[in-house]
């Protein structure tokens, strides 16, 4: 195992200079012209260093959950802690470049900095005078392995994230940033930690705004609930009982590999100042995984285009048993179960398979991703903060397999890339299918996420952006090629859920009622 864990610039790009003084030392970057970057311990800053330090390339990459989930160019290791820099080419001006600080997803077991590049944001925001920070954190049971106590209490990549923020919130001057104007932004998994860094006491000093796309910090999957009982199993197939730290630390990346596959299956807000943050939702966000099937050594949703035909009421109601017997803890299953089929299988007008499998699609959309950001926003919505929300109705079809039904098909996780970051999240639009309807889109993605950055609060030419308001029907920017603001944001589905937890199981958040909301943990 590495025992050496730094946080230091790996890419330096888009510089008036190509040497920059920071804290630690100096680092050499290069020029891009824009057409309009220790097992089991926490990481510590750099380490000073007085030769001129080469970060004119990405790091490598931190080891995902399996060798399965490695992209090309990646090249995984375990001295993966690197950040990367991408500033306007110009003189700064006083008192410097807002910073949009970048957290990749990946569900906290795959994903890294090199796998989104540099040229897209470089082409969308340093024209706008934005400097863009790009991180890596360590993943899976290098990042998050918990034994639920102070022997190994896990959260070692939220932080690595820390570090990294802190490190640019120290260098911020040095390289033309304002530390003042820091926006933390993330997607899926690196969303919700984003949601964590805003509230966590070690963190939330330093960022004034977020932007939160399809993520929570309130969903089961940010909180680990289950996160000390999948370490300890791993644990026991390797072979660590007694000291299990010093253990883990001397197995190797192939050892950990094969003993994963063997067993891989609100108090903060009240205690943190209100800040100011953008949260987002597609309205199809589980097709990426059921009908796209995108990322299965993470889950079992899938569903194979063969066995379409085959879903009906009954298929429908035994899928939707499997997960809930799997998560559900609490003394009324069969009620909960009840009201599941009530609300997901027999609510509106029955019709062919793609009916059954889109209502699989919107469960696993609501328990993943629906119902957690809305508990988030209301939560800090009390609390005093300034939140504005969307929904994304439109995707581009060319984003779609032509074999896939067109009722099944919709603005799946990640669809938002091509606007916001110029590359999709799975695949890649050809050039030609934009058109007027894209260009809409892409404008009000754009125009509203610079001007927050920038200002903290999003505008676009299309439609004003108001904040969510006071009131039980939440306001939110519903984005088509024709935007517009709307009330109700997700309501149906947030009422639902919030109805099951009276029968003492928060399915959302995987906990008993009464810590529902209140085990954000506070150990960052």
């Amino acid at each position: 195992m590495i025992p050496r864990l730094v946080v230091v610039s790996c890419l330096f790009l888009a510089s008036s200079a190509q040497i920059l003084h920071l804290t630690p030392g100096r680092i050499l970057g290069f020029d891009y012209e824009t057409k309009k970057g220790v097992y089991a311990e926490k990481p510590t800053p750099p380490k000073p260093w007085k030769d001129i330090r080469d970060c004119t390339k990405f790091g490598p990459s931190c080891y995902p959950v399996t060798p399965d989930a490695v992209v090309p160019p990646e090249q995984p290791s375990e001295d993966c802690l690197t950040l990367n820099i991408i500033r306007p080419k110009k003189e700064v001006p006083s008192p410097g470049f807002p910073i949009l600080f970048w957290v990749h997803g990946g569900g906290y077991e795959f994903g890294s900095a090199v796998a989104y590049g540099y040229k897209g944001m470089a082409d969308i925001y340093i024209p706008r005078d934005i400097i863009v920070v790009t991180i890596q954190y360590r993943l899976g049971v290098y990042g998050f392995f918990s034994t639920g106590d102070s022997r190994m209490p896990g959260n070692l990549g939220l932080f690595d994230m820390a570090e990294a923020l802190k490190f640019i919130h120290t260098n911020a001057e040095s390289f033309g940033g304002d530390p003042s104007r820091i926006t933390v932004w993330g997607h899926s998994a690196g969303s919700a930690a984003v949601g964590q860094l805003i509230l966590s006491p070690v963190t939330r000093d330093y960022i004034p705004r977020s932007i939160e796309m399809s993520g929570s910090a309130w969903a089961s999957f940010a909180q680990g609930a289950a996160v000390a009982n999948y370490s300890l199993e791993l644990a026991q197939v390797l072979g660590c009982s007694g000291n299990i730290k010093d253990c883990m630390k001397q197995k190797s990346v192939d050892e950990i590999y094969k003993g994963i596959e063997k067993v891989h299956p609100d108090e903060m807000t009240a205690a943190s100042p209100p800040k100011v943050s953008l949260i987002g939702l597609t309205n199809k966000e589980a097709a990426l995984f059921t009908i796209k099937r995108v990322a299965p050594f993470m889950h079992k949703f899938g569903i194979d285009p063969a066995d379409y035909p085959n879903w009906n009421r009954d298929r429908l109601i035994t899928e939707l048993k499997k997960i809930v017997q799997k998560v559900y803890t609490g003394d009324h299953l069969e009620e909960v179960l009840k009201e599941i089929i009530g609300y997901y299988v027999d609510r509106g007008e029955v019709k062919e398979f793609e009916f059954y499998i889109n209502r699989y699609t919107e469960f696993l959309s609501d328990l993943l991703f629906v119902v957690p950001t809305l508990d988030g926003l209301l939560a800090r919505r009390d609390a005093g903060w300034d939140i504005y929300a969307y929904s994304l109705e439109h995707y581009n079809d060319a984003t779609w397999n032509k074999d896939v039904p067109k009722k099944l098909r919709g603005p799946a996780h990640g669809c938002e890339f091509p606007y916001i970051k110029g590359t999709h999240f799975v695949e890649n639009i050809q050039e030609g299918e934009a058109n007027a309807e894209e260009q809409v889109i892409t404008e009000v993605f754009q125009q509203s996420f610079i001007e927050f950055v920038k200002i903290g609060a999003p505008s676009n030419d299309h439609e004003v952006w108001l904040d969510v308001g006071t009131d039980a029907n939440i306001r939110y920017l519903l984005i088509t090629p024709n935007p517009q603001m709307k009330q109700g944001f997700y309501n149906e589905s947030t009422a639902f859920w919030h109805k099951i937890r009276e029968y003492g199981f928060d399915i959302v958040q995987l906990l008993p009622t009464e810590k529902s909301s209140k085990e954000v943990k506070e150990e960052l």
